[in-house]
């Protein structure tokens, strides 16, 4: 059947050349409508209690993004200013906060400007006013708004419920145009921070990391492919099916919809370094067989044909492993699943479908130039690499059974890696130090106690019951109480506002509801008055995976155990919760997806070849190969992220492609007789394995040049994961076939 496949591919490969422009055309449009996002619901399902209970906030409290504004003292130069205390510093927070009012997204600001406002019903006119009246601020407040050198201050604007990349942008350059409006003076330095700023960050390294890689992971195979075919000319040849197949891919995820997020934005180098060994290894057989004299359409149909068999087996094992993504119930890795499983799709086809037409039009323009056609000579079938190959294959053949105890070797050393595996979610961690949005994240927890929120969602049939109100005293100021282990500097809640107008809590609901009416704009109860909120502020997010985990663990605690009446509920909620939940469901998934891809791969293998021992030689790298990827990530430091929840899958999909195409060459070779058919299998697809693992593993490492550090690393533990298959692969498959088909070898022994 594949031979007649091959036969219609080479006799209408014009045909199907120009459908393929056809679809180019349409993806460069679907390009255009490219979106990226960066906002952490859209990464969880919405059907998760604590997703619903994060809506809930948004909805019925307001409760939406914050914008951190740090103002600081960056220098001491002659002629500015010193002391944040400077009442020209005071005068600029203050023109800052009044520009920020009067956008609709702004629901609060709180500064230092409004300390001095309540105080003296003015700005301080002399640093001498400005120093008296912080003074008599309680140390509690006056540490949560200036810093102990007196050199830093913070601006805190609440916002309204924001989302989608055009938004966030909008509002951050908004804000940015707002501190260069508001003159402050020399030696002041403002940056913004917080949820927004640190969102916009983000998703500006989303565009730029996508640009960046794409094109880095193109320059790497080219290069790659130039040295490898020694000449420009013949790198087009597997290189330009690629560039339709990454332009279709991305085309399409324009056209359906799929946004460029913290996960899919890898695609792009992916399919780079993916969708290239496709081309590679039909490349390399047409070559192959022109050096045995074959003719032009005879082995652009051989290749087909042949390498097909390999291709279609290699393409659907990792489409398996992909799909196994598509089980998740991350949305993020849905996505993801689908975008791979297209991009690779396309890629197989183009290589399959565009090659043979590029092959043979280079051939006739080769004619025309020269008079004749000349057999291709490539890097890969002659000299060093070819011989290396050769001296290999021959070694393994003769002791394969001290191959595999280098392997297990091998394995142990990685098996102590896996031990230090950890897991880290939170979006602040996916951008690299030395980012100002993060440097004064840091001067925020140290200086003024943390700005991180955790929100307890009480839901009552109605919370201004005198009973509900002292319990929520209490279970407010049990918390508070723990300061020393949860970190919380700061507490609010309506039992706060009742006492603050009474100085105790009243038996009469009558007189709770007129407290609660007058502090209408904090934005604590809910229309209907069956929710409200206890705030806990704090340095959450600042601390180790595992300090967070434990944190929001008691908060999780604290919440079940809370001495409430019957019927009334409490729960965790907020930005920082949610980032605990989903550290907790990539725990969760990688377990869950790791083991459905290499059920599924596993599946896929045997139906294909219906050999048990075959089977075996083949799979068992890919599994080597993900055993010491993870156990790598334990020695690097590199935590297990909403990026890396796949990762094990797409390597098992990945890797099993080596050990196929060493044993669909190996049982060619065999059944036709050959006396040596593991050093055959070795020389024949060995250099087109090691040139498609180079340049898979180009495209992946080109993500070191990302700026997001999720992005980066998933790019690094890609990379060692198809190095490892690979070299797993070149020892394990053929010392496997060795031990299993030794004795029916003819030709063994000379």
């Amino acid at each position: 059947m594949l031979k007649r496949l091959a036969r219609v591919i080479v006799e209408y490969r014009i045909a199907f050349s120009l459908v393929a422009m056809f679809l180019l055309i349409v993806s460069i449009y679907g390009i255009q409508n490219l979106r990226f996002e960066g906002d952490l619901t859209k990464q969880l399902p919405r059907d998760l209690p604590p997703v619903r209970d994060y809506l809930t906030l948004q909805n019925e409290f307001q409760s939406g993004d914050s914008a951190l504004i740090i103002v600081k003292v960056a220098s001491i130069e002659e002629g500015g200013v010193y002391d944040i205390r400077d009442p020209r510093v005071i005068q600029a927070i203050y023109n800052l906060e009044e520009r920020l009012k009067q956008h609709e997204y702004v629901t609060g600001t709180m500064s230092l400007a409004d300390v001095y406002i309540q105080a003296l019903g003015r700005l301080p006119k002399n640093e001498e006013e400005a120093k008296f009246v912080l003074n008599m601020l309680p140390m509690d407040v006056k540490a949560g708004l200036i810093s102990s050198d007196y050199r830093s201050t913070i601006i805190v604007a609440t916002l309204s419920s924001s989302s989608g990349s055009q938004t966030i942008q909008r509002i951050y350059g908004q804000m940015n145009r707002d501190i260069k409006d508001s003159s402050f003076p020399k030696n002041v330095e403002v940056v913004q921070t917080g949820s927004i700023g640190i969102t916009y960050r983000i998703l500006s390294m989303l565009q730029s990391d996508l640009r960046v890689t794409m094109g880095i992971a193109l320059l790497f195979v080219v290069l790659l492919l130039i040295y490898f075919y020694r000449s420009p000319i013949k790198a087009l040849i597997p290189l330009t099916p690629l560039v339709f197949g990454v332009t279709m891919t991305l085309g399409f995820m324009g056209l359906l919809g799929i946004p460029m997020d913290m996960v899919t934005t890898v695609v792009g180098a992916m399919v780079v370094g993916m969708g290239i060994d496709y081309g590679v290894h039909v490349t390399n057989r047409y070559y192959e067989e022109r050096k045995k004299g074959n003719s032009i359409e005879e082995s652009a149909e051989e290749a087909i044909a042949e390498t097909g068999k390999a291709l279609l087996g290699a393409a659907l094992t990792t489409i398996a492993g992909f799909v196994a993504l598509g089980l998740s119930i991350l949305p993020s890795l849905q996505r993801l699943s689908l975008t791979l499983i297209m991009g690779l799709s396309l890629a197989a086809l183009n290589a399959i479908v565009i090659t043979p037409a590029i092959i043979i039009l280079e051939e006739d323009l080769m004619k025309k130039i020269c008079g004749h056609y000349e057999v291709p000579q490539i890097r890969a079938h002659s000299g060093v690499i070819a011989k290396t190959f050769t001296v290999f294959g021959r070694t393994v053949r003769d002791h394969p059974r001290t191959f595999l105890g280098i392997i297990f070797l091998i394995t142990l050393v990685f098996g102590y890696g896996l031990t230090h595996v950890t897991t880290e979610v939170r979006l602040e961690k996916m951008i690299p130090e030395g980012v100002p949005e993060i440097e004064v994240m840091k001067d925020v927890r140290y200086e003024f106690g943390g700005q991180d929120e955790v929100d307890m969602l009480v839901k009552a049939y109605d919370v201004r019951d005198p009973t509900i109100v002292r319990d929520i005293y209490r279970f407010e100021k049990s918390i508070k109480a723990d300061s020393y282990y949860n970190n919380v500097f700061e507490a609010k809640s309506i039992a706060d506002i009742v006492i603050q107008k009474y100085g105790y809590i009243p038996e009469d609901r009558e007189k709770i509801k007129e407290a609660l009416e007058e502090a209408q704009g904090q934005n604590l109860v809910s229309d209907d008055y069956s929710m409200t909120l206890v705030q806990f502020k704090g340095n959450f997010g600042g601390v180790r995976p595992d300090e967070f985990g434990a944190i929001m663990h008691y908060f999780e605690e604290q919440a079940k155990n809370a001495d409430v009446p019957p019927g009334v509920e409490i729960r965790p909620a907020g930005d920082s919760y949610l980032s605990y939940v989903l550290g907790d469901l990539t725990n969760q998934e990688v377990a869950k997806i790791s083991t459905y891809g290499s059920i599924l791969v596993l599946l896929v293998v045997i139906v294909l070849f219906r050999k048990p021992l075959v089977s075996i030689a083949m799979i068992l790298p890919m599994f080597l190969g993900a055993f010491w990827t993870v156990g790598y990530m334990g020695f690097a430091g590199i935590p297990f992220n909403q990026t890396l929840a796949g990762v094990i899958s797409m390597i098992v999909g990945l890797g099993v492609d080596y050990g196929m195409h060493l044993t669909h060459r190996f049982l060619e070779e065999f059944n036709e007789g050959n006396p040596h058919p593991i050093v055959t299998a070795l020389e024949g697809v060995g250099p087109g394995i090691l040139v498609g693992g180079l340049t898979t593993a180009g495209g992946f490492l080109a993500l070191l040049a990302a700026e997001l550090t999720a992005v980066h690393d998933f790019g690094k533990t890609l990379a060692v994961g198809i190095f490892a298959s690979m070299f797993a692969a070149f020892i394990v498959t053929p010392a496997l076939l060795q031990i299993f088909y030794g004795n029916k070898i003819r030709g063994d022994e000379e």
